[in-house]
């Protein structure tokens, strides 16, 4: 059932100190979005990345342009345009090709072979996906708007607001598409607004009746089928990442105000809160007054890991309840919580609050976890036990693989 405590709706939620140099990035990254300038050789950071379901290749586009492909078997790299919207790298559920779209505004279907399955003209791209049998193409555009198709067949999803953009809000809408016909979408969360029922508000307006702010901004559960939302999903706060599980079954998100969520598709009224690592679980029925060690179920956390030296503040804490980016990693539907900053993950199971191991993803090079214009940037294959991460400070991948039975994750490879 819902275990969120209503006092923690006014948590900050940002970082103003920060607000003058983070828009000015916004901008950066956004224009780079759209650019026709022709980068040089340096690879910049990773902005999007995709691994094949059977963890052998990741494609990715960086900052700089580049569209990559990575051989994470032989070690090798091979740029294959330096032309490339830089959201747009997907590879494709079981299949070895991927989705990219140039800076002329084509969107490509390209085998690892090279191989072009398809190709069509369509807007800048700020994130998209497309189903096995390249059926069910969804894109975002900068304004959070998605949309089903392409060409005269394409068709507004969500189009009911100009704001929030990529631009106002300093990340991309984040979409995950499942095998069973559902997919997610989630921007930022707001919980009265996401609180306000569907059937009250239309998800596709006139072009001359667009609102201020989108009533589907936080995280929606959606039918491709149908195109329609078969739920909102309510109790983040602020920039907000979800991930629907490869069968559908569950849905997990986090925030950067430090909640996280997860949801059974099939009971979709029943809310459940992650522990935080910190403190548990919140009892919504401490008796009033009670002190701290009352209100806060701790009884299955485990040992936090700390730095051997603290910090500034005199912090020793290396895992932040503040999250990124999800990602499931095995078909068993445990997945990793990707802390904003951090090179620590957390390892859950789906349908369980509680954190199950802590993870070192290793501080050099440090994993991209440190902007949220960037969560694009990890990726996995579940059938395939893989992790792929960018790189903080440069344009390099570092691979990782998790062993479901012995719980371990273990770096293979660092790609420059």
């Amino acid at each position: 059932m819902d275990a969120i405590r209503n006092s923690d709706k006014h948590r900050a939620s940002g970082r103003w100190v920060q607000l003058g140099l983070a828009l000015f990035v916004i901008v950066l990254l956004t224009g780079c979005a759209v650019s026709r300038h022709q980068p040089g050789g340096q690879l910049g950071p990773v902005m999007a990345l995709g691994v094949s379901s059977d963890g052998r290749y990741a494609i990715s586009t960086h900052q700089s342009k580049h569209l990559v492909l990575w051989n994470l078997q032989e070690h090798s790299r091979d740029i294959l345009s330096t032309n490339a919207n830089i959201y747009s790298a997907y590879f494709i559920r079981n299949r070895n090709a991927f989705l990219w779209q140039d800076l002329n505004d084509t969107v490509r279907v390209q085998t690892v072979d090279g191989e072009v399955l398809r190709q069509f003209s369509h807007f800048p791209t700020y994130g998209h996906v497309v189903g096995e049998n390249l059926d069910h193409y969804l894109s975002a555009n900068a304004t959070w708007n998605i949309y089903y198709g392409h060409g005269d067949e394409m068709q507004p999803v969500l189009r009911d607001s100009d704001s929030p953009s990529v631009i106002g809000s300093g990340k991309v809408l984040k979409l995950s598409l499942a095998e069973n016909g559902y997919f997610v979408s989630a921007g930022s969360g707001f919980r009265e607004v996401d609180q306000r029922p569907i059937a009250s508000h239309p998800t596709v307006r006139p072009l001359d009746d667009l609102r201020f702010s989108s009533n589907y901004a936080g995280v929606v559960l959606w039918d491709v089928n149908t195109l329609e939302p078969v739920a909102k999903l309510p109790g983040n706060n602020v920039k907000v990442d979800a991930a629907i599980s490869p069968n559908g079954q569950w849905v997990v998100s986090g925030d950067e105000n430090t909640i996280g969520l997860y949801w059974n598709t099939d009971h979709l009224n029943d809310r459940y809160r992650m522990a935080s690592y910190y403190h548990g679980i919140f009892l919504d029925d401490a008796p009033s007054g009670a002190d701290s060690s009352q209100q806060w179920d701790k009884s299955q956390l485990i040992p936090l890991p700390l730095a051997n030296e603290p910090d500034r503040w005199g912090d020793r804490s290396v895992v932040t309840n503040t999250t990124v980016a999800l990602a499931f990693i095995n078909d068993s539907e445990e997945f990793l919580r990707f802390g904003t900053y951090s090179h620590w993950v957390a390892l859950f199971e789906a349908g369980n609050p509680w954190p199950q191991k802590y993870f070192d993803l290793g501080d050099d090079p440090w994993p991209s976890t440190s902007s949220y214009l960037r969560s694009l940037s990890i990726a996995t294959a579940p059938q395939a036990n893989v992790l792929v991460t960018g790189h903080r400070d440069d344009g390099g991948i570092t691979v990782y693989r998790y062993d479901p039975e012995a719980q371990t994750l273990t770096r293979e490879w660092v790609g420059e």
